[in-house]
């Protein structure tokens, strides 16, 4: 189960934690980052890249040893910020379209990029393999414009996904994850 992020390094007694930069304080400051560069990493700047990835190595040290791949995931989550090239972090050409991940149960997920009319679809399977680690299978894509499905195949694909944090996220009530695909992906859940 996760817990509320609210304390300081030294006083939560997690080995690891900066001392002095809370858990709420990190995700405050991650949330502003990625507001300044957008989704899409691989197009920020490398000292806002940098910045981004040092937050989430001291958000990683606040739950060291803890059993993340297990945690239950349930209904929409929303992509904050990727750093994977191709179209897994919304951009298509020169537009950016929503990424979504959609829980079906504890081990069926879709994947969707949303572009106005336009939709695609990637269903996958979650395995866990250790406390930190799922392996995803990709097994089908959908295309669909309109919502008239334009594409609908087989896919073959297969990664080993790291959970690096999950927790809530006090400064907005929702539950945060950041996670190597192996690109820095960082995840929030939709209400």
């Amino acid at each position: 189960m996760t817990r509320r992020a609210t304390s300081a390094g030294a006083a939560s007694g997690q080995p690891g934690a900066g001392a002095g930069d809370s858990e709420a304080a990190l995700l405050k400051d991650l949330r502003s980052l990625i507001s300044e560069t957008g989704q899409i990493g691989v197009d920020a700047d490398e000292t806002q890249v940098d910045k981004i990835e040092a937050i989430c190595g001291k958000l990683e040290a606040f739950q060291k040893g803890e059993v993340l791949s297990g945690i239950p995931l349930r209904g929409k989550h929303n992509l904050l910020y990727s750093m994977a090239k191709g179209g897994s972090n919304g951009k298509l050409g020169p537009f950016v379209g929503t990424v979504q991940q959609e829980f079906i149960d504890d081990k069926k997920f879709i994947n969707s990029v949303s572009l106005g009319p336009l939709k695609i679809k990637l269903q996958a399977v979650r395995e866990i393999l250790t406390d930190q680690s799922v392996r995803v299978k990709f097994e089908k894509t959908s295309v669909s414009l309109f919502r008239n499905r334009l594409v609908d195949k087989e896919t073959k694909g297969q990664g080993v996904w790291k959970m690096r944090y999950f927790n809530e996220d006090p400064n907005v009530g929702r539950r945060i994850r950041i996670m190597d695909t192996p690109s820095l992906f960082i995840i929030e859940e939709a209400y």
